[in-house]
């Protein structure tokens, strides 16, 4: 039994709430995660993977965020996280979508100057709401309202602490 994780530099971190989410459910985990890339190159990757790899049990969804970062339509991010799920049901897994954390709650100031935060993280929020509305096929895990800014190093990743909040909401919301 084994997950299979897709997302982008929110699920990519060594041991992070993936791991502990894996070890949770009793199941091995492969992660194709990778810093930076938005849905469009996950849904890409995952086809890919899905083809020429072993068989997961379960394929996890999470990602979205880069898209907003991105300016990326919302209709494009949904329509690549939604042939994300029919993928994984094609391949007969179960497939759940993370929503991920409120982005009000921990994303404060980033790198960016603070008005393209704000607008990203509007923009973020929204496709999360839109993500809980539209997605089919799948089991959402909702957004996360445990983790906060004091979880985040830089205003956008998980530290340590943001992690084990995380994972430990995934748990209780499967």
């Amino acid at each position: 039994m084994r997950i299979l994780f897709i997302g982008d530099s929110l699920t990519c971190y060594q041991n992070g709430w993936q791991s502990t989410v894996a070890k949770g459910m009793g199941m091995g985990y492969v992660n194709i995660s990778k810093g930076g890339k938005r849905t469009d190159w996950m849904l890409k990757t995952l086809d890919n993977y899905l083809k020429n790899g072993p068989h997961h049990n379960t394929l996890v969804i999470y990602g979205g965020i880069n898209d907003s970062f991105a300016s990326t339509k919302e209709s494009t991010t949904i329509n690549n996280i939604q042939s994300m799920v029919d993928l994984g049901n094609l391949y007969e897994m179960e497939v759940i979508v993370i929503v991920g954390y409120d982005p009000n709650k921990v994303i404060r100031k980033t790198v960016y100057a603070d008005n393209v935060t704000k607008v990203c993280r509007d923009r973020y929020v929204k496709l999360q709401n839109k993500m809980q509305e539209r997605l089919t096929g799948c089991k959402i895990v909702p957004m996360d309202t445990t983790v906060t800014y004091q979880d985040s190093g830089d205003g956008i990743h998980l530290k340590s602490s943001g992690h084990k909040k995380f994972s430990s909401w995934v748990l209780k919301n499967l």
